[in-house]
C-alpha cells in the first residue's frame, strides 16, 4: 500500500472514530448532531418493526423512526432520501455499533436555542414538514410555522403542492417573532386587530417572497403601445386573462368585446 493510501485510510478510520464520539456525547449530553439520510428500512424498535430513516454520520449509521421524526403526520418517507436532518441519539448499541435517533428532541433543544437568538429580518433555513395547496408547513430551527402561497414567490402559484415537495429546505426571512407566553397583536381575516397570547410553540411569519427581487422593478423595462412576448397563466371567466411578461411580472387583460366569455 502506497504513503498516500495509508494517509487517506488514516484519516477515513480517524473521521469515523471522531464520529463514533459524537454519537457517545450525543447520548450522553443530548447535543444535536446533523445526518444524511441514505435509505429506509423497517426495523425493531422495541418490540414491534417499525419504518425508520437509515442515517450516514461520518461513516457510522444509526436509523431515525418514523415515530421520531416530527409531530407531523407523515405519508411516507421516500421524499426524505438524501435530505440532511438534526437529531440526538436516543440509544446506542456498542456491540453493533449502531444508533438510534430522535429528531423530536432535537428540535425541541433547537427551539429553545432559536428563542433566545431570533431577531426579525434574520434568514433561516425552514424545512418543508408539510404541504397543502394554499400552504407551507414549515419547521424553523424546530419552531412550526405556517406560510400562505402569497409569501412564497412573487409569481402566482395555483397549487403548491407543484411546486415544493416535503423535506424540501427553503430560505425565509423572519417577518414576525413573538417569544411562547407573549402577547402580540395580529390581523384577522376583515383585517381587524386581534391580540393573543402566543403559545408553547411561539409564533412565527416568515416569507421567501422577500429574499427574492421584486420583478416589478422592471415594469419601467416595458412601453404602452408595444408588443411583447408573454405566458398566459390564468383564465379567469370573470376577470379575464392573466399573462406572465416574464416571472412574477402579471398583467392582466379584459376578454375581447362581444366574446362572452369565450375564446
Amino acid at each position: 500500500m502506497s504513503l498516500n493510501a495509508q494517509v487517506n485510510d488514516s484519516l477515513e478510520v480517524s473521521e469515523e472514530m471522531i464520529g463514533w464520539a459524537d454519537i457517545k456525547d450525543s447520548h450522553k449530553t443530548g447535543k444535536v448532531l446533523f445526518a444524511q439520510a441514505i435509505g429506509i428500512e423497517s426495523v425493531a424498535v422495541g418490540k414491534k418493526a417499525e419504518e425508520c430513516l437509515k442515517l450516514n454520520y461520518q461513516g457510522n449509521y444509526g436509523y431515525l423512526p418514523i415515530t421520531l421524526i416530527d409531530n407531523y403526520n407523515f405519508k411516507g418517507l421516500q421524499n426524505f432520501l438524501g435530505k440532511e436532518f438534526e437529531f440526538v441519539v436516543e440509544h446506542v448499541d456498542l456491540d453493533s455499533r449502531l444508533f438510534v435517533a430522535n429528531r423530536i428532541k432535537a428540535l425541541e433543544n433547537l427551539s429553545k436555542s432559536f428563542w433566545r437568538q431570533v431577531k426579525e429580518g434574520q434568514v433561516y433555513d425552514a424545512f418543508v414538514r408539510g404541504v397543502d395547496q394554499f400552504n407551507l408547513y414549515l419547521l424553523v430551527d424546530g419552531v412550526q410555522t405556517k406560510m400562505y402561497r402569497d409569501e412564497y414567490s412573487y409569481s402566482f402559484v395555483e397549487d403548491m403542492r407543484e411546486e415544493v415537495e416535503v423535506g424540501d429546505i427553503l430560505p425565509v426571512k423572519i417577518i414576525k417573532a413573538v417569544k411562547p407566553g407573549q402577547t402580540f397583536t395580529r390581523l384577522g381575516t376583515k383585517g381587524e386587530k386581534i391580540e393573543q397570547e402566543a403559545d408553547e410553540n411561539g409564533y412565527l411569519e416568515v416569507s421567501s417572497r422577500l429574499l427574492q427581487e421584486d420583478p416589478w422593478n422592471n415594469i419601467i423595462n416595458y412601453k404602452e403601445r408595444a408588443t411583447y412576448l408573454g405566458v398566459i397563466t390564468k383564465v379567469h371567466m370573470e376577470h379575464g386573462l392573466f399573462i406572465d411578461l416574464e416571472p412574477g411580472l402579471t398583467v392582466r387583460t379584459n376578454f375581447p368585446p362581444n366574446a362572452n366569455g369565450q375564446l
